[in-house]
Formats: structure tokens, C-alpha cells, sequence
């Protein structure tokens, strides 16, 4: 039977034993392979543009270019670019920029080891990942979002396909396209087709954006 290729990972993070801590738990998975490590956000530019990286796990607090201004420059380069944020910070205003910026998940430091796995496998597979204190607090702000902004969720919402709609609240959800597929009884190309749409009648960026929006437009229900 051949097996998959491995998910490689280029590790972002200033404090080399943070990097030894997260190389021990990131290697303990044998569909993991990390091929590159920097220590500052100017470093992780050169290395995603000659590695190229299926994920790119960052910190945030960073000499030189920090995680979320290297995050931007890199999506500005390659907007497909999947970075999951990591940090021992929660603070909202990271938490904004971050979602806002086009980050692919955004996880805490304090996260376990099968929480930062299971989070690496799912953004490699398309998933928006949260950890739970995070997807809380999002949760939580959307709640008090303007009514405004949450009716013009729920219009944007309502051009979707009812299909597409099914789709986005299973995004909503952290669901990876071969779950949705499997929940809705779909391929996954048939998915990945949905998503295209509803990502461009969204006008979302990616699968955070989108699942912000189905936040909103309250069509997810945990």
C-alpha cells in the first residue's frame, strides 16, 4: 500500500527549546516531516519561498518581522499559503489580526500534543483550526457583534445554494473537505467545487473567513 506523502511543516519560532519542544512533538507523528526552521519572521520568508512548505507553523512575537507581519507578507506572495498560528499569547487584538490577516488556524502554546497534531492534519487537509479557548472567544465576540453585521452575514448566507449552505456550516464546524464529504455523501471533488463558490460569493478569504461568516449568520450550531 503507498503512503501519502508527509505534511511538511516549516517551524516558526525565536526560542530555540520552544522548537525543540515542538519538533519533538511534531516528528512523534510519522506523516509530519519538518524542513525547515527560523528564528525570525525575515527568515521564514526566504525559507517558505525556496521550501515551500504545506504548513507553516508561527509564533507570533518575533525580533526583526513578527509572526503576523511575515504571515501577511507571505500571503501577499502566495495567498495559498497555510499558516497556523502559535503563540502562549490570547490576547483579542492577535486573535483579529490574525483571522483577519488570513491565518489558517490559531492555536495557544499551552495547546496538548494531539490538540497541535490534530491542528497541523486539519489545516494540511483545508480545515480552519481553532483551539477551544480560542474558537470560545471567537465565538463569544460574534455573539456581540453589531446586529448590522450580523444581518449582513446572514444576506450573504442566503445566496448560497442550499448545498453550499450545508457545506459552510460544516466549515463552520472545523469539518476537513473528506469529512464533508463523507457527512454529505459527496467526493471530495465535488466539495472542493461547493467551496470554490462559496468562498467567492462570500468574498471570503479562506475557510476562516468563511466559517467567521457562518459564525455570524448563526447556521453553525456548536
Amino acid at each position: 500500500m503507498t503512503m501519502s506523502s508527509p505534511i511538511r511543516i516549516l517551524l516558526v519560532d525565536d526560542d530555540a527549546l520552544i522548537r525543540a519542544g515542538l519538533r519533538a512533538i511534531l516528528t512523534s507523528d510519522q506523516q509530519i516531516s519538518i524542513i525547515g526552521e527560523a528564528e525570525n519572521g525575515v527568515r521564514a520568508l526566504e525559507l517558505v519561498e525556496r521550501l515551500n512548505p504545506v504548513v507553516i507553523l508561527m509564533d507570533i512575537r518575533m525580533p526583526q518581522l513578527d509572526g503576523l507581519g511575515a504571515m501577511e507578507a507571505i500571503l501577499q506572495v502566495n495567498p495559498e499559503a497555510k499558516v497556523l498560528i502559535l503563540t502562549t499569547f490570547g490576547e483579542e487584538d492577535y486573535i483579529d489580526r490574525a483571522m483577519t490577516g488570513g491565518a489558517a488556524g490559531f492555536m495557544l502554546k499551552s495547546s496538548g500534543p494531539e490538540e497541535l497534531l490534530g491542528a497541523v492534519h486539519a489545516v494540511a487537509e483545508g480545515a480552519a483550526a481553532l483551539s477551544p479557548r480560542i474558537a470560545r472567544r471567537v465565538i463569544d465576540k460574534v455573539r456581540s457583534i453589531d446586529s448590522a453585521s450580523l444581518a449582513a452575514a446572514k444576506e450573504l448566507v442566503q445566496g448560497l445554494t442550499p448545498r453550499e449552505q450545508e457545506v459552510l456550516s460544516l466549515v463552520g464546524a472545523s469539518f476537513t473537505n473528506a469529512e464533508i464529504a463523507a457527512r454529505l455523501v459527496l467526493t471530495e471533488a465535488t466539495v472542493k467545487g461547493h467551496m470554490t463558490a462559496v468562498l467567492l460569493k462570500l468574498k471570503a478569504r479562506n475557510r476562516v473567513d468563511a466559517a467567521l461568516i457562518a459564525y455570524k449568520a448563526g447556521i453553525v450550531t456548536s
